[in-house]
């Protein structure tokens, strides 16, 4: 099964059988089916990040904590039926160039399923501490081999 991240813009132009919603708010899109609030940030927590309460670094530890409660395998499993085999996109309100919680979320599944999870049509960036960065491409035609 290919797991996939995106916002809930995608919707508005793409056509996904597989989004699922992992934000504690719903999105306002009659096309997403599915939701998976175990995925979605607290109250509190979404809050006091909201609120300038407490920052990315205090949001990231707490929302960790809260993931390493699940369990990786199940959810991953939990996630296939809930889809019926479609490709699942794990979506949320954040823009990509936003810090956000799915990036948080493919990072766990990442590291505990030892599977790559990419941003909805977005193959060339990584993340990095909640956010999405372009990944620069190295050129042939760089400095770097001239001493």
């Amino acid at each position: 099964m290919i797991i996939k991240t995106a916002n809930f813009n995608v919707l508005k132009k793409n056509e996904v059988p597989g989004a699922v919603s992992i934000a504690l708010m719903p999105s306002n899109f009659a096309q997403l089916k599915f939701e998976y609030k175990a995925l979605a940030p607290n109250y509190k927590l979404l809050n006091g990040l909201k609120k300038k309460q407490i920052s990315e670094e205090k949001f990231i530890s707490l929302y960790k904590a809260q993931l390493y409660e699940l369990n990786a395998q199940n959810v991953y499993d939990h996630l296939k039926l809930l889809t019926g085999g479609s490709e699942v996109v794990l979506m949320s309100h954040s823009p990509k160039t936003k810090f956000c919680h799915r990036h948080l979320v493919a990072d766990w599944l990442e590291e505990k399923l030892n599977i790559k999870i990419e941003e909805f049509g977005k193959p060339n960036f990584k993340r990095k501490n909640g956010y999405l960065i372009k990944v620069n491409e190295p050129s042939l035609f760089t400095d770097d081999q001239n001493p």
